[in-house]
C-alpha cells in the first residue's frame, strides 16, 4: 500500500528533471552571423571606403576626416591589410596636424614608418621620414627633424626621379634653416644649385635662391636676402604655386620693411593681400598681420602699430585655445572608449563566469535527480528514499542561496572597483588640464611682457632725453629677458632637458643684436646639463642680463673688439657663476663698483634673492663670480 501511494510522486519527479534539461546545441543563425564577422574580405573593402571618405572631408572637416580614419584602420587591422593600414596611418597623421595635435601626429607618423619598413617600399619610407621631419619641428626638436630629413633624402636618391630628388633637398634645406644651421644651408644650397643649372633646371635654381633668401632674411641680412629673393621672383611668380607665391611676396616685403624703405613695404603689402586669395591659410594671414605691424613700427604710426599687435596677440591666443579645446574633447573621447571597453570587457568575463557556474549547478542537479529517480524506482523502501530526497532538495535550496549571496557581493565590489577606476580617471584628467593651464599662464605672461616691450619702444621714440632714451632701453632689456625666461618654461617645461647654455646663448645674441654689437664682441658660454626651477631661473637670469650690458655698454667703446666669458659649474653644494671680459675695465674698488649704477645695485639685490655672495674678481678687464645656493633659499622659505 505504501508503495501504491509514492509511485505518482516518482512520475512527477520525472516530469519536472525533463522539463529543467537546457537545450546544448548554438542555432545556425548564430553559427552564420559570427563567420560574417570574421571575414576579412568585407573589411578591407569597408576600411578603403571609409579612408575616401576621411580624404574627402580632410579640406573643411578635419576632425571628421580623423573619425573616419580612426574607424578605417579598426577594420584595416582586423583584416591583416598592411597596405592599407599604412594608408590610412598617413590619413590620420594629416588629420591630427591640421588639427594640431602635434604629438599625436608624431605618434602616428611612427606608426607609418614601422609599416613602410616592414612592407620595404623604399618610396613610401622617404615619404613618412620627410613627415617625420615636420612633426619633430613641430614638437620643439629640431636636431631630430634635421637627422629625419637627411634619412628621407638618402632614401630618396638611389630609387627617385629627379622631381622627388629636389623636393627633397628643399624639405632639408628648410628643416636647416627652422634648425639654425645657415652656414650648411648656404653650403647645400650651393652644391644644389650647381646641379639645377647643369639641368637647365631654372625654376629649382630659383626656388633654392628663395630658400637662401629666406635663411639671410632670418639672419637680419635683409640687404643680401634682397638678392637672392629678386633672383628667384620671376620664375617663382610665373609658375610657382600660390603658396610659393605668397611666401615668396611676403620675405620681398618683409626685407623692404627691415631695411627701412616704408614706400615699397607698403606695396609689397599690396601684393600680399591679392596672393592671399589663392592661399588663404592661417599662417598666412598670421603673416600678413605681422607685416603690417613691421610696417607701422617703421613709419612711427604708433597707434597702427599697438592695433596690429593687439591682433597678433588674440590670433594666436584664439588658435592656442582652440587647439587646446580639440586635444581636450580627443582627450575626454578616449577616456570614455576606453572605460566602456573595459565595462564591457568585465561584463563578459563575469556573464562567462556566470554561465560556467549555471552550468555546473544544472549538471550536478540533474545528476542528482536521476540518482535519486532511480533509487526511488528500484529501492524497497520508498519511504526512507524519499526523505532521503527531500534532504538533498534541501541542500541544493542552500547551495542555490549561497551562491545567490556570492553574486551579490561580487557584484558590489565590481561596482565599488569601477567607481576607483573613475575617480582615478578624473583625477589624472585634472592633473593634464592643470600642467596645460601652467603652460598657458607661461605663454600669456611671456605674451604680456612682450606687449610692455613694445609699448615702452613706442614711447621711448618719442622721448627727447638720451638718459630717458637709456633707462628705457634697458628696462626692455629686463623685460625682455624675463620674457626669455617664461618662454623657454613653456616650450622645455623648466629646462628639464638641461638647455641651460642655449637659454644663454639667446639672451646674450639678444642684446649684442639690440646694442649692435654682434659683429664685434664673440661670447663663449660653458654651462652644464643642469635644471633650475623658475624662481632660481629668473633672478640668475637677470644677473647675466645685468652683467652682459653693462659689459657691452662700457666694456668695449669706440667699436673696440672684445670677448665675453660666462661660466656656470657646480661648487660643492652650491653653484658658481663666473662672468669675465677682455675689456677697459672697472677701475675702481669693489665698494665703488657696487654703488656704481642701478643695474649693479640690482645684481646686488639679485645674488642676496638667489642667497648668494657677488665678488669682483683682480685682472685684465672685469671679473664677476657669483656664489649662490638656490637650494637653501627654498628651505628657509618653506621653514
Amino acid at each position: 500500500m505504501r508503495i501504491g501511494k509514492l509511485l505518482p510522486v516518482t512520475a512527477t519527479l520525472l516530469f519536472v528533471f525533463l522539463l529543467n534539461s537546457p537545450p546544448t546545441r548554438a542555432t545556425a543563425t548564430e553559427d552564420s552571423t559570427q563567420a560574417m564577422i570574421n571575414g576579412s574580405v568585407p573589411g578591407r573593402q569597408r576600411a578603403q571606403a571609409l579612408l575616401a571618405m576621411a580624404y574627402r572631408s580632410m579640406p573643411t572637416a578635419p576632425s571628421e576626416a580623423h573619425d573616419h580614419a580612426q574607424d578605417a584602420l579598426a577594420f584595416a587591422e582586423k583584416a591583416g591589410d598592411v597596405t592599407t593600414e599604412h594608408d590610412i596611418l598617413v590619413c590620420l597623421a594629416e588629420a591630427e596636424e591640421r588639427m594640431g595635435l602635434f604629438s599625436s601626429c608624431m605618434k602616428t607618423t611612427l606608426r607609418a614608418v614601422q609599416l613602410a619598413q616592414t612592407l620595404g617600399d623604399a618610396k613610401r619610407i622617404a615619404k613618412d621620414l620627410r613627415q617625420l621631419s615636420t612633426a619633430y619641428l613641430q614638437n620643439g626638436m629640431p636636431d631630430r627633424a634635421v637627422q629625419e630629413a637627411r634619412n628621407s633624402l638618402a632614401m630618396v636618391i638611389p630609387t627617385q626621379p629627379q622631381q622627388a630628388i629636389d623636393e627633397a633637398q628643399r624639405a632639408l634645406i628648410q628643416t636647416l634653416i627652422a634648425a639654425g644651421k645657415h652656414a650648411e644651408v648656404f653650403s647645400l644650397a650651393e652644391v644644389y644649385t650647381i646641379g639645377a643649372n647643369d639641368r637647365g633646371d631654372a625654376m629649382e635654381a630659383a626656388r633654392l635662391s628663395h630658400l637662401i633668401g629666406r635663411s639671410l632674411l632670418t639672419q637680419h641680412k635683409y640687404a643680401d636676402a634682397e638678392i637672392f629673393l629678386f633672383k628667384a621672383e620671376r620664375p617663382i611668380l610665373s609658375a610657382g604655386t600660390a603658396t610659393e607665391q605668397f611666401d615668396l611676396v611676403a620675405d620681398l616685403t618683409e626685407a623692404s620693411i627691415k631695411s627701412g624703405r616704408a614706400k615699397d613695404g607698403a606695396a609689397g603689402l599690396e601684393r600680399c593681400r591679392a596672393f592671399l586669395t589663392k592661399a588663404d591659410t592661417w599662417t598666412n594671414r598670421y603673416r600678413l598681420l605681422q607685416l603690417k605691424y613691421e610696417l607701422a613700427l617703421t613709419e612711427k604710426d604708433w597707434q597702427q602699430a599697438l592695433i596690429h599687435l593687439q591682433g597678433l596677440k588674440q590670433l594666436g591666443d584664439s588658435a592656442s585655445a582652440a587647439r587646446l579645446d580639440i586635444q581636450m574633447v580627443h582627450m575626454q573621447a578616449s577616456y570614455q572608449l576606453d572605460r566602456k571597453e573595459k565595462d564591457n570587457a568585465e561584463l563578459r568575463s563575469e556573464n562567462v563566469r556566470k554561465e560556467a557556474e549555471i552550468a555546473g549547478a544544472a549538471l550536478g542537479n540533474r545528476l542528482l535527480m536521476s540518482i535519486s529517480l532511480v533509487m526511488a524506482v528500484l529501492a524497497v523502501a520508498l519511504f526512507v528514499t524519499s526523505r532521503y530526497s527531500l534532504r538533498i532538495l534541501r541542500r541544493m535550496k542552500l547551495k542555490n542561496e549561497v551562491i545567490r549571496n556570492q553574486h551579490t557581493e561580487i557584484h558590489t565590489k565590481n561596482l565599488e572597483l569601477q567607481r576607483q577606476n573613475m575617480r582615478l580617471a578624473e583625477t589624472l584628467l585634472s592633473d593634464e588640464e592643470k600642467e596645460m593651464m601652467l603652460k598657458e599662464i607661461h605663454h600669456r605672461v611671456k605674451n604680456n611682457l612682450q606687449v610692455v616691450d613694445s609699448l615702452l619702444q613706442i614711447q621711448g621714440h618719442g622721448a627727447s632725453d638720451p638718459a630717458v632714451d637709456r633707462v628705457v632701453k634697458d628696462a626692455q632689456g629686463r623685460i625682455r629677458s624675463m620674457a626669455l625666461v617664461h618662454e623657454h618654461i613653456y616650450r622645455c617645461s623648466g629646462l628639464s632637458n638641461g638647455n641651460l647654455k642655449r637659454h644663454f646663448e639667446h639672451l646674450a645674441r639678444n642684446i649684442l643684436v639690440a646694442h649692435g654689437a654682434h659683429d664685434r664682441i664673440s661670447v663663449s658660454i660653458e654651462a652644464p646639463d643642469l635644471s633650475f626651477p623658475s624662481d632660481t631661473l629668473m633672478p640668475l637670469t637677470l644677473v647675466v642680463n645685468e652683467l652682459f650690458t653693462n659689459a657691452v655698454k662700457y666694456a668695449f667703446r669706440d667699436q673696440q673688439v672684445g670677448r665675453i666669458s660666462i661660466v656656470l659649474r657646480p661648487a660643492g653644494a652650491e653653484y658658481e657663476l663666473l662672468f669675465s671680459d677682455d675689456g677697459i675695465g672697472l677701475g675702481m674698488n669693489e665698494h665703488t663698483v657696487r654703488d656704481r649704477s642701478f643695474g649693479l645695485e640690482l645684481v646686488n639685490m639679485l645674488a642676496l634673492q638667489l642667497n648668494g655672495q657677488l665678488r669682483f674678481l683682480k685682472g685684465h678687464g672685469t671679473s664677476v663670480c657669483l656664489t649662490f645656493a638656490p637650494d637653501r633659499v627654498q628651505l628657509r622659505a618653506a621653514s
